[in-house]
C-alpha cells in the first residue's frame, strides 16, 4: 500500500518540478555507450554496453524495483534486433526513506545483446529511463536516448 502512496506522489512531484524548468536526473547522471560503433552483419550478434556514471551523493534504483523508480533500458519496436537480451547491474541493498531497496552509485552498466535482422541504416538507439534520488529527495525523471552505429562486416 505504502508504495502504490509513494510513487505516484514522486512522479507528480517530478512532474511539477520538470514543468517549473528545475533540473532532471540527466543532470546528475552521465550516460554512453561502449562500444559506440559495431560492425556486424545480418544474422550476427550485436553486443553494447550503457555505462551510467552517477554523481557522488546520488543514486538510481535497480531495474524492477517494485517500490520505487527503477531503470530501464526501452528498445524501439522497430529495433531491428532479435532475441534481444539485456542485463541489468544488481546494485546492492540501503534504504530510502525507511524502504529497503536496491541501489546503484557511482558507474554501472547495462548490457544489451540482440540478433542483427536488416542491414542498418541508422544509428541503432534505445531508451535509456532513469529517475536519480538524494537521500532525501528525487529529481524528475529523464528519457535520455543512446546510439550505438552498426557499419557492416570489413
Amino acid at each position: 500500500m505504502r508504495a502504490s502512496i509513494l510513487i505516484p506522489g514522486f512522479l507528480m512531484l517530478a512532474a511539477f518540478a520538470s514543468g517549473q524548468g528545475m533540473r532532471d536526473s540527466s543532470s546528475v547522471v552521465a550516460v554512453s555507450a561502449a562500444p559506440d560503433t559495431v560492425h556486424a552483419g545480418v544474422g550476427e550478434t550485436v553486443a553494447f554496453e550503457v555505462s551510467m556514471t552517477i554523481d557522488d551523493g546520488w543514486h538510481l534504483y535497480a531495474h524492477g524495483d517494485s517500490t520505487y523508480y527503477g531503470i530501464s533500458l526501452n528498445p524501439p519496436d522497430d529495433l531491428p534486433l532479435a532475441a534481444v537480451e539485456i542485463t541489468y547491474p544488481e546494485g546492492h541493498w540501503g534504504k530510502f526513506l525507511g524502504e529497503d531497496v536496491r541501489l546503484l552509485e557511482k558507474t554501472v552498466t547495462i548490457a544489451l545483446t540482440g540478433i542483427l535482422m536488416v542491414a542498418s541504416e541508422a544509428p541503432l538507439t534505445v531508451e535509456l529511463e532513469i529517475q536519480a534520488c538524494d537521500d532525501k529527495s528525487c529529481l524528475a525523471p529523464a528519457w535520455i536516448p543512446v546510439q550505438v552505429v552498426v557499419l557492416p562486416n570489413r
